[in-house]
């Protein structure tokens, strides 16, 4: 149950560190227990905070209607409505929303002009190749 301390008097002989963390990783790497680590001001745990943003979104009630979209940064405030992705969230949300800025914050926002998945319906001759390489294409 050791762990790294700095009350005085300071035994001689005893390596110091910078940090109680420094301490603890130097001093204490192999500890199984996690004692030492446990003692830090903010120690860590085994759920850490995610970095980035949250992994749900919600509505950006603070900015105007027109305006808003769907969010995921941090702190979320309580009280607001989540959902699986940012589309779920401006289909819920902003559904009446004329501006189309919430759809226009997704990561692929649809345009006025889709274009279809894979290639063309048609084929046509490559007249750009050579004969000899050349087949019919549908890009």
């Amino acid at each position: 149950n050791a762990g790294c301390i700095n009350t005085r008097p300071m035994p001689n002989g005893l390596p110091t560190y910078s940090s109680q963390l420094a301490c603890c990783k130097a001093a204490y790497a192999g500890q199984t227990s996690g004692v030492c680590l446990s003692q830090l001001p903010s120690p860590p745990t085994m759920s850490p905070t995610g970095a980035g943003g949250l992994d749900v979104y919600y509505p950006d009630y603070a900015t105007a209607y027109s305006n808003a979209g769907c969010i995921n940064t941090r702190p979320m405030p309580n009280g607001l409505p989540t959902y699986s992705s940012q589309l779920a969230c401006c289909k819920a949300a902003y559904a009446g929303q004329t501006s189309g800025v919430c759809l226009s914050q997704l990561p692929s926002p649809p345009t006025m002009s889709p274009t279809g998945a894979g290639g063309l319906d048609v084929y046509y001759p490559d007249y750009a190749t050579a004969y000899s390489n050349a087949g019919c294409i549908n890009t």
